[in-house]
């Protein structure tokens, strides 16, 4: 095992929390060969210090909690950090529907507060942008009506 790969992936997940495949292109991009970085993997995982896992749940967690998220936003954001499809969809199977309807209504009152002068479409457009289903934003647009005067 290069000891100086292994002291490279330490150094780096010490600063901030990386999935396997962006430590992995990490290393890489540092000049270091592939069966090195491979074996630092290794090192790391067996040590606890890099969890797939771990990390997926975290960001759902965080992603959820902050309430700004789609389903489909939260799927792209978690795909990005290199986390594996089988993992995120299991990760994602009890998502709450009701809290990307709370993001919705967050991000729908947001533009409708804002300085200039909001329309529904545009409230449409971006809630559509931001990856929310049809029929969350529907429900919003419902929402929104309601509390018309």
């Amino acid at each position: 095992m290069n000891r100086n790969v292994s002291e490279a992936a330490v150094k780096l997940l010490k600063i901030r929390t990386y999935s396997q495949q962006e430590l992995e292109q990490k290393l890489l991009k540092q000049g270091f060969d592939e069966v090195a970085v491979s074996e630092a993997i290794e090192y790391v995982t067996k040590r606890g210090y890099l969890n797939d896992a771990a990390l997926c749940d975290m960001l759902v967690e965080r992603y959820s909690e902050s309430n700004k998220y789609s389903f489909k936003e939260t799927y792209l954001r978690l795909r990005r950090r290199g986390l594996p499809t089988t993992m995120i969809n299991e990760k994602l199977t009890d998502w709450d529907s009701n809290l990307e309807y709370q993001a919705a209504i967050k991000i729908a009152m947001k533009i409708l507060h804002s300085k200039e002068n909001p329309d529904l479409h545009k409230i449409i457009r971006r809630l559509s942008a931001k990856g929310f289903k049809a029929a969350t934003v529907s429900k919003v647009l419902a929402h929104l009506r309601d509390m018309a005067p």
